[in-house]
């Protein structure tokens, strides 16, 4: 039998060792959150309301994707991270709900897991972007709904916002309602013209005493 030479097999062993570190390192890099996807996103006119919703594609009841919890987002406007800790597993088919404070403030809302910095408002623009999760998973998209009730969703495409966090957490918002302007009422007319009238009073009655003065 034909022996194989020792350095070869060292060599082999080597290179074996190293791919399964690179390996190794690879997936460590990315366990316990390569499974989380962006899937919604959600937004006002103007940028203040927003959220960004992410799904763990795994089988419900099922899966150790508990990184989530320390994450980063981007887009073309903003980038930033969170340290929240690992979330508590099984992570299969659970949702993540990013969202803005503005958000958190509207009737109906879910508690988000993280809110987005203020400086980081608007996180996205709603005329088109793409939002990226970990390095692990971007969702590009064109103009999206700004009627403050309309989402879009990767999977379902426009449809009525439905944001949920991790904890199951759900509602729908509305944000489509504007400042109301102030119209005058009839008290506040009536006051108006008092005042309008006291100030010509008293701008003619100066008139009349510098004239008398002059005389």
């Amino acid at each position: 039998m034909k022996k194989l030479d020792p350095s070869f097999n060292r060599m082999s062993f080597a290179g074996g060792s190293l791919g399964f570190a690179v390996f190794f390192l690879a997936a460590s890099a990315t366990a316990g959150i390569h499974t989380w996807d962006v899937v919604e996103v959600f937004s006002n006119s103007d940028g203040t309301i927003q959220y960004v919703e992410l799904l763990d594609q795994g089988p419900a009841g099922l899966g150790n994707e508990i990184g989530v919890g320390n994450g980063s987002l981007s887009s073309g406007l903003h980038s930033f991270s969170w340290t929240n800790g690992a979330v508590t597993p099984p992570t299969g088919d659970k949702r993540y709900l990013i969202a803005t404070a503005a958000f958190a403030a509207l009737p109906g809302a879910p508690t988000p897991d993280v809110i987005i910095p203020g400086a980081n408002v608007p996180f996205f623009s709603p005329t088109g972007d793409s939002i990226g999760f970990a390095g692990v998973d971007t969702l590009v998209f064109g103009a999206i709904p700004t009627n403050g009730l309309d989402s879009f969703d990767e999977t379902a495409g426009v449809a009525l916002n439905s944001p949920e966090n991790y904890a199951g957490g759900t509602g729908s918002v509305d944000a489509s309602g504007t400042p109301p302007v102030a119209v005058p009422s009839a008290s506040n007319n009536m006051l108006i013209l008092v005042c309008v009238s006291l100030l010509m009073i008293g701008t003619y009655a100066l008139f009349l005493r510098v004239r008398r003065a002059r005389r």
